[in-house]
């Protein structure tokens, strides 16, 4: 179904980027044809189209979403959940449209969103987010509200080039720090890297918000963003990969000590929802009293699989894990066959550490729930026991 899905979305690019590519195209012809009506026309259309294909895809996601917490069967959760990245894929790439078409992919949000919550947000729309590590040294920076949905997809295009374009075994990691500009998010990854000439090409795009599309969609669609923003991207090349350097400017950036003041308690407002309880605590009351804590991570059997739930404060986050094999060596063909496992799962990813082959199901700390442990409990249990059974393992 992903490839089928893939190749409507390819043909529609194919047909409306076709007609656009004269407002957006380099030469003096392009631009002398944007005074006219047709192009004006094709990028109201389109940005028409995909605003009513954004409205279905979110009526879809909702859908989805409570079956999802209606299904107790771990098989057909699975497929829901692989349903779920796959409309939650086709929702950006639409925005990513919209953005084309110099129109506004949603509503600007309501208040300031931690960086943290920002960076996780654009993990979670790209097709091979379990490769994706983020680390925020600084958890009280908050993006202003205005820019925050589109540093989301900005991040996002840099992430699904990042692990598509690297090896395929390896973790893409997302790191963002403060700096004397504003702050800087680093995306590191691991692979073949860009040929020099293919390198200034790609920055020259990222330069430049007017430009030809055919051929660098992601990186047009960033460039526009960037541009909106005042924000700058750069990649560069390293020892065994590729790095993009997004530097963000202060203006965006709001701390604790710049939120805005309380209302007064004369003006009528919303009552203050209390912080919630630590995430290891929710956590703790969603395993179960049968879970044994070691260490901060839970540990709990079902059936014959041996699960781990372990709890990450920076950012918040918890894995759900389960060793799959024991007493593995590392070699290349143990790579190349646990990349192609993993293509092949509906979610989740199989990883070796520690002579260890692991298989992993996250679940986002953002508004956890503790029915979102269970379920990837569930989801886990299903894939241990298949994956447990699998005989072309090497020796």
């Amino acid at each position: 179904m992903s490839s089928e899905v893939d190749g409507r979305i390819a043909r529609r690019w194919s047909a409306a980027l076709g007609s656009l590519r004269r407002r957006f195209g380099g030469t003096e012809q392009a631009r002398a044809a944007e005074a006219g009506p047709e192009p004006a026309m094709w990028t109201t259309v389109v940005a028409t189209s995909a605003k009513r294909s954004l409205g279905l895809v979110d009526r879809l996601i909702h859908r989805i979403d409570k079956l999802e917490f209606g299904e107790a069967d771990p098989a057909r959760l699975a497929e829901l959940f692989e349903l779920d990245h796959l409309i939650t894929q086709i929702r950006h790439h639409e925005r990513s449209l919209l953005v084309l078409a110099d129109a506004d992919a949603a509503a600007v949000r309501r208040s300031a969103e931690s960086l943290t919550d920002v960076l996780r947000a654009a993990q979670s729309e790209i097709e091979q987010y379990t490769r994706v590590d983020v680390v925020v040294t600084d958890l009280e920076l908050s993006v202003a509200a205005a820019a925050a949905n589109d540093l989301v997809h900005l991040i996002a295009e840099l992430l699904d080039n990042a692990t598509k374009h690297s090896t395929p075994d390896t973790t893409v990691m997302i790191e963002a720090h403060r700096a004397e500009a504003g702050v800087v998010i680093g995306i590191t990854d691991r692979g073949p890297g860009i040929p020099v000439a293919e390198l200034g090409r790609l920055n020259d795009r990222l330069g430049r918000e007017e430009g030809d599309v055919g051929g660098m969609l992601g990186m047009a669609v960033v460039a526009r963003l960037a541009a909106r923003h005042g924000v700058t991207v750069q990649l560069r090349r390293t020892e065994d990969g590729t790095d993009a350097q997004v530097t963000l400017p202060a203006a965006l950036i709001v701390t604790a000590e710049d939120a805005p003041e309380p209302i007064p308690a004369t003006l009528p407002h919303r009552p203050v929802r209390e912080p919630g309880a630590p995430l290891a605590d929710r956590v703790r009351s969603a395993v179960g009293p049968r879970a044994e804590e070691s260490g901060g991570d839970f540990r709990l059997r079902e059936g014959a699989a041996e699960i781990v739930v372990r709890v990450k404060d920076n950012p918040p986050m918890v894995d759900v894990l389960s060793p799959i094999r024991t007493e593995v060596d590392a070699s290349e063909r143990l790579y190349a066959q646990l990349s192609e496992l993993t293509a092949g799962m509906p979610i989740g990813r199989l990883y070796w550490a520690d002579n260890t082959v692991w298989c992993s199901v996250p679940v986002f700390g953002h508004d956890f729930q503790p029915s979102h442990v269970k379920l990837a409990v569930q989801v886990m249990t299903g894939l241990a026991k298949e994956l447990g059974e699998k005989n072309a393992w090497p020796v």
